[in-house]
């Protein structure tokens, strides 16, 4: 069974993959290339704002969104401490702590390689885009990216909802109005997917586009149509509050959700669904959230209180059985 790991921290892949374009040109070794290799599969659950799923599937975010977390230098420990279950007793979900280790300086070169072809791809996709691309002379393999389009106008959220096949979220609940939201692709990186006719011919192109190419160039992109959807958000407001509610199809994979040891996440029961409460405060972060898994549509639900006022934990988790209900 594949795994899945899944962080909260807010990061927007753009900085994070380059520090406003600066990062040094390294050329990348096969080492980064499997790294690579490993974080395509990983953005598949991701969104852009969140630091998204990794996955090994052969699962994000980012958006994407998509392939940061794949040079993340957490460690987890062996200890669980939330189980969530499907009907046949598997466990879908769980917490681990979350360990801090300092890259080494291999890894530190290897992260910055990384993320020069990350935002280079992420730079010269259009918002909306989804990007292929390749090393030159690395492995045969295409990475996949994307650059997230917000929508603002809810009859655009339907549009693109409806072209990708997510789910439509509603324009109104609870007294909470949309405000925007984003549908991100699935990202091709599964063994079956590199065996499709599609992914053979981008890669194809992009070899040939190499092969052509001027000496010294590595980094050989292209952007490729899509319509399959892997990820599905929309932002509400309700006067001064604020939430964010997330969906990430989960393909069979089951869920690492790490945290750090200060945190304690609790377990409750709401609409007869086990959610995962948690609130996360640190110099730069103070919000709550809850999560659930839905087993009926193998998806991971995240609604997130964004507000500069906040929800009690009591009305987060009356607006998220409110959300439970709708989305059944």
């Amino acid at each position: 069974m594949e795994r899945i790991d899944f962080d909260h921290e807010y990061d927007d892949i753009t900085s994070r993959a380059a520090a406003n374009g600066r990062l040094p040109a390294i050329n990348v070794t096969e080492a980064v290339m499997e790294r690579i290799s490993q974080g395509a599969a990983a953005g598949r659950k991701g969104r852009g704002a969140l630091r998204r799923p990794v996955m090994k599937r052969t699962t994000a975010f980012s958006g994407a969104l998509m392939l940061l977390l794949l040079l993340s230098v957490s460690a987890y420990a062996a200890s669980q401490y939330i189980e969530i279950r499907n009907a046949a007793g598997e466990i879908k979900v769980q917490t681990v702590e979350e360990k801090t280790q300092q890259p080494s300086s291999v890894e530190r070169a290897e992260n910055e390689a990384y993320h020069n072809y990350l935002y280079k791809a992420q730079n010269f996709a259009k918002p909306g885009e989804m990007v292929a691309f390749y090393v030159k002379g690395k492995a045969d393999r295409v990475l996949y990216t994307y650059k997230e389009k917000p929508l603002e106008a809810y009859a655009a959220f339907v549009q693109e909802a409806n072209r990708t096949g997510a789910q439509l979220l509603p324009q109104k609940l609870n007294g909470y109005s949309f405000v925007s939201g984003k549908v991100a692709p699935y990202l091709p990186s599964s063994d079956a997917d590199k065996q499709t006719a599609a992914y053979k011919q981008v890669l194809l192109e992009l070899k040939e586009q190499a092969a052509a190419g001027a000496d010294g160039k590595q980094l050989f992109m292209k952007a490729v149509p899509w319509n399959k959807s892997d990820m599905v958000s929309a932002i509400y407001t309700k006067g001064h509050y604020k939430s964010e509610l997330t969906k990430n199809l989960l393909h069979g994979g089951d869920l690492y959700l790490s945290l750090p040891a200060d945190q304690n996440a609790e377990k409750l029961k709401v609409e007869g669904i086990e959610v995962i409460y948690n609130k996360r405060t640190s110099e730069r972060l103070n919000y709550h959230y809850t999560e659930w898994y839905d087993e009926n549509q193998d998806a991971f639900y995240r609604l997130t209180d964004l507000g500069n006022k906040h929800l009690t934990k009591a009305e987060l988790l009356t607006l998220a059985g409110e959300w439970i209900k709708v989305l059944k």
